[in-house]
């Protein structure tokens, strides 16, 4: 057999092997591709609506299960292709200081959003300000979050400018507001009963509402009356509805105790 007999059958032959070797290492690209898609998405389903499981981990858990199987596919390939893990591990510390100086700022997100994190100073949800945004998240990712503004625009911010930034969260706790009322009683109307139906409509109609700071007392001795006040702290989205339901509730009250009002029936100040 001459000469460049034998090199055209190396030649089909590498070919039909290095061939068969990129079309898996195409195949185990293509399957890891669509399994960390579908392992992602599969999480935040998982996970979605579980009480237990804190919104602000899951696109984490996300991200890691996306990357992770990446990961895999790619030593997978070289793999494939003959490449050792032990020399593989060798160029990738070799290489690793250039990567880390080229990437620090990339580096530097992830490590933000991994401490964002475990220290929670936000959740999913909850209405923030910082580094010269406001407005609610939507996502904590590995490397930036996702804000949704009161414009209803998405901003998403690096995750180090927010590590780095003074946060104001508005949602860690409700947002009180104080509740004024006073009613003006006659000298001869029985005064303790008054105090004490204000401080029982008080208690119905804020049991369970998160009030505080609840004060019932005697303001004002005047010539002709007697002022008392009731004062109180809800949370803001509620004042109105309380205030509406603790005139009424003393208006209905003083009614069946036969104490009248003096002037003009309960005010709110």
């Amino acid at each position: 057999m001459d000469v460049d007999a034998l090199n055209s059958t190396a030649f089909w032959h590498d070919a039909a092997r290095y061939g068969l070797d990129l079309l898996g290492a195409v195949i185990i690209l293509a399957l890891g591709w669509w399994l960390s898609g579908w392992a992602a998405s599969a999480i935040r389903k998982q996970f979605a609506d579980r009480k237990w499981m804190d919104a602000t981990l899951v696109p984490l858990l996300a991200s890691i299960a996306r990357y992770a199987i990446l990961f895999g596919a790619a030593l997978a390939v070289l793999d494939r292709f003959g490449i050792q893990m032990t020399s593989l591990v060798a160029v990738l510390g070799a290489a690793g200081l250039a990567i880390g100086l080229a990437l620090q700022g990339t580096l530097s997100n992830v490590a933000a959003g991994v401490m964002l994190i475990v220290l929670r100073p936000f959740h999913i949800g909850d209405s923030i300000e910082a580094a010269g945004f406001s407005g609610i998240v939507e996502e904590v990712g590995l490397f930036a979050t996702v804000i949704r503004t009161a414009e209803n625009r998405i901003v998403t911010v690096p995750n180090k400018m927010l590590s780095d930034a003074p946060i104001i969260n508005a949602s860690r706790l409700p947002i009180q507001t104080a509740i004024n009322i006073a009613v003006q009683i006659p000298y001869h109307a029985d005064l303790a009963h008054a105090l004490a139906i204000l401080d029982r409509v008080a208690a119905e109609q804020t049991k369970d509402k998160g009030a505080a700071g609840v004060l019932t007392g005697v303001e004002e001795l005047s010539d002709a009356a007697i002022r008392l006040k009731l004062q109180l702290t809800v949370p803001a989205d509620q004042a109105d509805a309380i205030k509406h339901a603790i005139n009424f509730g003393i208006r209905q009250e003083f009614a069946a105790a036969g104490i009248r009002f003096l002037q003009e029936g309960p005010a709110s100040a």
